[in-house]
């Protein structure tokens, strides 16, 4: 990245080189609606070629990302018009890069969603969503002529206004069918070891990520701590009648953060 001699014009003949200015890049993440700067150069800046390495947190990013260099002014400016009066102003810019970060592959998600034409399943048509059980693989039916809702439970982002909000359906929907899904799954790894099912290894991730597993198991849990307890607890018929309390309250609370959809489309829509 090059910082060349014309960036003397947008600074007074007393303030340099090297000038009060700092060079930054912006990030820009419309898909995942993000927008933050990255420093590149601390001020002084002088006119010169800086060599740039971004590490940018890949699970924050989807899609076309776009980075353009910015340069930015550090002190105020006494000199007034047509000079950049304020520090934190941008006194020049350069070509944008775009990068394009891929979808993340993801096995399972946390719940066994299938989708069907409830009108063709001899179901209400204007339900949106019902559970049914046919053990090892519980169901999670939605019915898919509500585009919105199958598009918001199918996106693949991890951040951002779609991710939460199908956080939230998940947690309103699935609330009937946790227990029984937590329950199978503990039993599979006690019996097996491991999780056997996509859909159980999404349980697994799911209680890691969320209150479930803050509620069940305490603070900082990960993906090999919960396998370990819930096995443990469901090995044990000492622990289990506490499993199944905590799992009850957990549900109740996991139900109480879904309650709050309405708020949250209406204050975090874009």
């Amino acid at each position: 990245m090059t910082v060349g001699d014309s960036v003397e014009r947008v600074f007074p003949d007393d303030e340099g080189p090297p000038f009060p200015a700092e060079l930054i890049v912006i990030v820009d993440a419309e898909e995942t609606q993000l927008r933050f700067e990255k420093n590149v150069a601390n001020p002084p800046i002088s006119e010169e070629s800086y060599d740039v390495e971004l590490t940018l947190d890949r699970s924050l990013l989807r899609g076309d990302v776009v980075l353009t260099p910015r340069l930015v002014r550090t002190e105020p400016c006494r000199e007034g018009l047509p000079y950049a009066p304020n520090d934190g102003m941008r006194v020049a810019g350069g070509e944008s890069w775009t990068v394009v970060v891929d979808h993340p592959t993801k096995n399972s998600d946390g719940f066994p969603f299938v989708y069907r034409d409830f009108s063709q399943e001899g179901m209400p048509p204007e339900e949106l969503v019902h559970s049914f059980s046919k053990t090892p693989n519980p169901k999670m039916m939605i019915n898919d002529r509500n585009e919105n809702v199958v598009d918001v439970l199918q996106s693949g982002n991890t951040y951002g206004f779609r991710p939460n909000m199908k956080r939230l359906l998940k947690a309103d929907f699935g609330v009937s069918l946790w227990i029984q899904l937590v329950i199978l799954t503990g039993t599979t790894i006690a019996e097996a070891g491991e999780p056997e099912f996509d859909w159980q290894e999404g349980v697994i991730e799911e209680i890691s990520e969320s209150m479930l597993g803050t509620h069940l198991f305490g603070e900082d849990v990960d993906y090999e701590t919960v396998v370990s307890e819930l096995g443990e607890k469901i090995s044990d018929p000492s622990k289990l009648r506490e499993l199944i309390t905590d799992l009850c309250e957990a549900v109740q609370l996991y139900q109480e953060y879904a309650e709050h959809l309405d708020y949250f489309i209406q204050e975090h829509s874009p």
